[in-house]
This record gives structure tokens, sequence and C-alpha cells, in this order.
């Protein structure tokens, strides 16, 4: 349902829904609500965090599955990331809990990868983009804001492209633009899927050595590394552009504060489980 402080928006989907008005309320039938998107979002995180910390102890068929599944994670994040810019009561309450989450996920991002800002920092990033491009407008300005912010964050997980991505589902959602999920997220294909893909033939042929100790995927060889990437963009971007194209505008169950606390959560529990059970 929505409420009185939304920001005018159009719809980014491609799925028709049937409503029916109870007592001044819109019902929707079918499609997907945020609440099942944001488990989708975190099972993918999950299997792909699992997949990288554990990538030599894995099967590679098992590894290359959980990998792939990662790839659900980011689009849906940085969706919701609009979703949650259009309809907040409090866009300063908002950012801030997600630089607070932001700031408390760093301790254990940090234990697993090193100083690389996490995830959240991308997308309060892409938030700030947002409410600068809300009071500015299309200008030169906002342009130059949106330049910077992708570059600053070119360090970050999902640095850069992450940035563009959510300030090209805002676009399309404002443009009402047909398979608009589809168009923005050429962005990511192009810049994760396409290099894995043309190395496709190298890592057939490869017989470079795994690097240890990095956490990711490289772990287990370049090889590995190439499929495992080709997975994350075909299979993992592929499904999750088509969970986008269901959601139903509908935010389902809240349960918002345990969507924020499980990505710090599962990142120190991964750590520990790396901790006692690998060393």
């Amino acid at each position: 349902m929505k409420q009185e402080n939304e920001r005018p928006s159009g719809h980014l989907g491609g799925t028709l829904r049937n409503t029916a008005s109870q007592g001044g309320r819109t019902e929707t039938f079918g499609g997907i609500d945020g609440f099942a998107l944001k488990v989708a979002a975190i099972v993918g995180m999950t299997c792909n965090h699992v997949a990288n910390v554990f990538a030599v102890q894995l099967p590679t068929p098992l590894l290359l599955a959980l990998y792939s599944l990662g790839g659900l994670t980011f689009p849906i994040m940085a969706f919701l990331l609009v979703e949650g810019f259009r309809h907040t009561s409090s866009l300063s309450k908002y950012a801030l809990r997600l630089f607070l989450f932001a700031l408390v996920a760093q301790v254990p991002y940090s234990l697993l990868w090193g100083a690389v800002p996490n995830v959240l920092f991308t997308l309060l990033a892409g938030l700030a983009v947002l409410w600068t491009r809300e009071k500015l407008g299309d200008g030169p300005l906002s342009i130059a804001v949106l330049c910077a912010a992708t570059v600053l964050t070119i360090s970050f997980d999902w640095g850069g492209i992450g940035v563009l991505l959510v300030f090209l589902f805002q676009v399309m959602r404002e443009r009402e633009a047909p398979n608009g999920i589809w168009l923005a997220m050429l962005v990511p294909y192009a810049s994760v899927g396409l290099p894995a893909l043309l190395n496709l033939p190298n890592a057939v042929m490869s017989t470079q050595a795994a690097s240890f100790g990095q956490n990711t995927l490289a772990d287990a060889g370049f090889s590995v590394e190439v499929w495992g990437t080709c997975g994350y963009a075909f299979a993992g971007f592929t499904l999750a552009s088509f969970l986008l194209t269901c959601y139903n505008g509908c935010r389902g169950r809240s349960m918002k504060w345990f969507f924020y606390a499980y990505y710090p959560a599962h990142l120190l529990a991964i750590w520990l489980v790396k901790l006692l059970a690998f060393t």
C-alpha cells in the first residue's frame, strides 16, 4: 500500500497483475512481494559468501552452483534500495540505519576480505545519488555527483557499477520503460558477464595455479573462477532479473531489523567457522 509521502514513480517491471479494492485498500494478487525478494537476496548472498570462503573445501559442481546463486543478490538489493527511497517516511533515518549497519558489518567483512568497504557502503553511495538527483534534477551537477560516486566506489564491494545500477533502476522506473529491469541489467551483464565469457577459451586451456588465502573463488583456480563468474552473471543475474519483473509492488512481511542484522551476522558466522574448522 502506498504511503502518503511516496515519491512519484512509474512501474519498473514486465508483468500485469489483477487488483481489487476493499474498503479503500488495494489488494494485489500474484507476483512476488518485497519480503520474498529479500529472502532470495540473502539466500544468494549466503551461498556466494560460503562459496568464496570455502572454495578450496567444496566440490567443484557445488562450488559453482553456490557461487552462481550469488548473482541474485546485488541486483535485488539495488532494486529494493530504490523502493526504500521511494517509500521511506524519513530518508535521513533510512540513510543513518544503512550507515550504522555498514559500519557494524565492516568488522567481519574485513576479517574475511581485508579493508575493502562492504556492499552497504556502495548502496549508501547509490542512495546519495538518488537524493541528489531528486533535489537537483538531471542537470550537470547531478551527473557530476553520479560520476564521482561511481569513481569513488570502484574499490568497494560491487563498487562503480553498483551505483550506476541503482541510478538506472530509478531512471527506468520513472520513465516506465518497457523491460526496464532488463535494460538496466545490461550494465552488470556487460561489466561482469562479458569479460568472463571472453575468458572462457583461456579458462579451458588454463593450467594457472590457484591463488590461496584470498577467500575468493580464485582460491579454486583460474578455470573455476571464470566458469563461476559466468554462472554468477548469466544464471544469477538472469534469475534476479526474472524475479524483479515479477515484483508486485507490495512490501510483504517487514522483518526489517532481521534483514539488516543478517548481513553482519552471517559474515561473522562464516569467519568463525573458517577460523575454528580450517586453521
